[in-house]
């Protein structure tokens, strides 16, 4: 199993694009710590990795929050005694107009999507600088290369995420630590019928046009799947991408080409 014994914190991972990513690191033989603010989903996702014969913890908690992230870390040392790949995974996404989005609206989204990223990784960094190992995989989005009407709050955070992983990248590079960024495209999740349900009243389109609609600029003609982003990821955080740091890669059917 590739990632035998290493330990992995994947945050917002009791469903969607997390939980398909915890679920691929478990099935390599990871000991995987699950985080999301619903400790029952926390718990179910671990029991589940559990149950199947794999090493998961419940590390519940709002990555938005420095002393929650502190305590997330110290669960994760007192079980497992160290910290090999961090993904940040959690993230939250409005499907709003820019002058129709609230202030909360705003500060939720770049403190989860930014905030968040920003403190799991300084942590993780603490403890890996030590060790002189470590992969941090932050998951943006192409929509944190190309911009799109009625997500500017979300494009914004997530342009951040990308310049933040290059910096780190070069902060952590002479400590032996990679830092790079996945960017998914469409992914069919909870999420993104979640946005169809808003889109739809918005735009006047039944949920089946909505997705015709979505599918047309996908070129390999398929919506993502969590899946296709755990592949990703877990190349990044295995040796074979030794050599690879600072980098956002698409993964997203050719929706985005840069």
């Amino acid at each position: 199993m590739v990632f035998k014994e290493k330990v992995v914190l994947i945050t917002g991972s009791t469903r969607g694009i997390g939980k398909g990513i915890a679920i691929a690191f478990a099935n390599e033989g990871a000991k995987v710590a699950i985080n999301g603010t619903n400790h029952k989903l926390c718990n179910k996702v671990a029991n589940t990795i559990i149950n199947s014969g794999g090493k998961a913890l419940s590390t519940p908690g709002d990555v938005s929050d420095s002393e929650v992230v502190k305590n997330i870390y110290k669960e994760i040392i007192f079980n497992f005694g160290h910290i090999d790949i961090l993904v940040n995974n959690a993230g939250i996404i409005y499907v709003e107009d820019c002058i129709d989005t609230s202030d909360l609206q705003w500060d939720r989204t770049m403190s989860i999507n930014c905030r968040g990223v920003f403190l799991c990784s300084r942590e993780a960094a603490k403890y890996m600088i030590k060790q002189k190992s470590g992969k941090i995989i932050n998951i943006s989005s192409a929509l944190g290369k190309t911009g799109a009407a009625k997500y500017t709050h979300y494009c914004a955070s997530k342009f951040a995420v990308i310049g933040f992983t290059q910096a780190l990248a070069k902060e952590l590079a002479p400590c032996g630590i990679n830092v790079n960024a996945v960017c998914p495209g469409i992914v069919d999740t909870d999420m993104f019928d979640d946005e169809l349900e808003v889109l739809m009243k918005d735009m006047e389109k039944s949920i089946e046009e909505l997705k015709e609609m979505f599918l047309k600029t996908v070129p390999l003609g398929r919506f993502e799947k969590p899946e296709d982003v755990a592949g990703l990821t877990l190349f990044l955080a295995s040796e074979k991408s030794s050599y690879i740091t600072g980098q956002s890669i698409n993964v997203c059917g050719g929706f985005e080409m840069h």
